[in-house]
Order: structure tokens, then sequence, then C-alpha cells
């Protein structure tokens, strides 16, 4: 598989991939007339047919002058059982693992753990550029309508949480809100099925999982799209036995409704709640009002689960290299990565 070809009215990470290369701001991910002349000027000083399409021709002198990681992106292995053993020890030994959440008491241990192992899959995914990955680290956009770190800005500021920058220190902030949200929408239960008050029965609407979030929320990024297809080939880690701990699931927890997408969203969110996980962080960051806690800042942040992702990203980033990553990626423990790319002049 190659990357897509893309052309003037065309909008998605792919395009932000172009624009970020050849620095043609704003880069939105909005092919527009911006894009499509600075492709041209691209192309003409590399020779090639300058027509403003990136096809694959175009993408394979990108792939060459930015040092663009693979496409599609290789899968991560699974993480070993003793890191695994590792981190889970790290949550349960945790402040956050005997916290009493305000009207929801504590989490079920699976939750606990289960968190803290999404996170550290999430950090390898950071550490081999991954786009979605990228995509839920970016620093606070200023957009409250639509980013949930926006949104949250001042309590994140309480607790003297930056997220002012791209990187470790935002994506685990990210988490930390996730965490919460989790337990205010399905106090930690992986396999929660839909609001059976609720009427809203269609597969893009019927919400499921951890975060009773819906597909019709991927309509906010392409990303998830690329996800859904990710998690319904090979995971690289659905962490379901580590989410059980603790959970107990009723047969119509399980009752998913509908078909297509919706349906096999609703299926992949409680079966596979890695995939629930990165979703939904995904939609924080680009759909925020889906969630009514999110709106309503019912959604506790805590200090004590952003020491727990703390100690999961020093044990991730001390255990290099990983599957995948560049040579020229240096990880250092303050979560700042360095990489080495050779751009040409446009």
């Amino acid at each position: 598989m190659t990357r897509p070809t893309i052309r003037l009215g065309d909008t998605g990470f792919h395009v932000t991939t172009v624009q970020t290369c050849l620095q043609l701001t704003p880069i939105d991910g909005d092919f527009g007339s911006i894009t499509e002349n600075g492709v041209k000027a691209y192309q003409h000083d590399c020779r090639l047919t300058a027509d403003g399409v990136v096809g694959p021709q175009t993408w394979e002198q990108l792939e060459k002058d930015f040092n663009l990681p693979p496409w599609p992106p290789a899968n991560l292995p699974p993480i070993d059982d003793t890191l695994i053993g590792q981190i889970c020890q790290i949550a349960m030994d945790s402040a956050i693992a005997v916290y009493s959440w305000e009207g929801r008491g504590y989490a079920p241990p699976g939750y606990t753990k289960g968190m803290a192992v999404a996170f550290s899959t999430v950090v390898r995914k950071w550490m081999t550029n991954d786009s979605s990955a990228l995509e839920m680290a970016k620093a606070n956009t200023h957009d409250s309508d639509v980013d949930a770190l926006s949104w949250y800005a001042g309590y994140f500021s309480d607790y003297h949480m930056d997220n002012s920058k791209d990187g470790l220190d935002t994506l685990r902030h990210l988490f930390v809100l996730q965490m919460g949200l989790g337990m205010r929408e399905s106090s930690g239960q992986y396999c929660c099925g839909r609001d059976m008050s609720a009427t809203n029965v269609e597969s893009d609407t019927a919400e499921a999982g951890l975060f009773q979030m819906s597909w019709n929320a991927s309509n906010s990024s392409d990303e998830m799209d690329k996800l859904m297809q990710e998690y319904a080939s090979q995971p690289p880690q659905c962490a379901l036995k580590i989410f059980e701990d603790g959970v107990s699931c009723s047969s119509s927890d399980w009752s998913c409704y509908g078909s297509g997408d919706g349906y096999e969203y609703q299926e992949l969110a409680k079966h596979c709640p890695q995939f629930a996980v990165e979703t939904t962080a995904i939609g924080l960051r680009n759909i925020r009002q889906h969630w009514g806690p999110i709106n309503r800042y019912e959604v506790e942040i805590r200090s004590e689960a952003d020491e727990m992702f703390k100690q999961v990203q020093d044990l991730v980033t001390s255990n290099v290299p990983v599957a995948g990553t560049s040579a020229d990626v240096k990880i250092a423990k303050s979560g700042d990565v360095g990489v080495t790319v050779n751009k040409k002049p446009v």
C-alpha cells in the first residue's frame, strides 16, 4: 500500500504531512491554493511534473528528502510480559489506584492497570512518529470549542501541568484527563454498553466502551479511520485481559447496534479497550463537545494519575530501542525526542 494521491480540495493528515514538510502555512490539513502552489514549486525544483498533485512520484521524493516514516506505519510488536508486569506493578502501587473518584468510588484494578498499559503503547507509538500519537501529543491548540486540553486549560494550570509544547508531557496530561473521563462515563467498565435510557441506537450514534464514545465522532479526524483499520487487522495491543480485572459484564453490555463501521466500532471498543483509549484520545483533541462530563467540567484531573503515568513514561522510554524506531531518534527521560531530518530547500 502506498500513500494516497492528494490534490486541491482534499483534507486530512496526509495533507498535513505535505504542508509540514514544505513549511506551507497554515498547516491545517486543508489542500488549498497555497498548498497546491507550494507543491508545484517543490515539484519544479525536483524536476517532477509540476501539476500540484501529490502522487506516487512526489511522495517518493518527499519520503527521500524529509525522511518520512514508512507508510502504512509498521505495527508495533506486543509489549513483552516482563514489561507489562512492571507497568501493572507501577499502577497497583500508585496513589491513584486507591483514590475514591467523586461519585464513582474506587476504580477496578483492571482500569488502573489497563490505562497504564494503554499509555505505554501510545508512548511507544509516539517514539516511532506515529501520526495518531503525534496528534494526541500536540500542544494546546487554544481552540476550546474542539480541544479538551484547551477547554480544561485553567484546571491544568492549577495542577502545574504545562501543555504548551508538543510531546510526551502533553500526551501524559491528556491521559490524566482521559482517566477521569473513563471513571465518569463507565466507572472503568471496559464493556459498558450504551445508555439504555437514550434513543441513540443507530450504528454511528450508539455509545460503547470505557468512554461512551460513538462512531460519529470519527468525522472529526481521519486518524480514527486509520486506527479502525489498524485494530481491525493486526492490533499492537488490545489489553483486554488487563482491563477485565475486577469487572463483570452483563449480556446487555455486549449488545451492539446497527451495522457497518459504527457496529464494528462498538465491537472493537469493548473487545479491544486499547482501541477505545486511542480513538477517544483523538476525539478529545478534536471534538470535545462529544462528552457531556467534559463540557460540564465534571471530569476530575488528579495529580496522582499524572505521577503514575510519569513512572510508566520513564520506564518505557528507558527500554529502547523500540522496533521501528529510527536510529536517528534520541530518547531523553525529560520526554523530548530529537529527530534528525535532512530538509531540502523549496
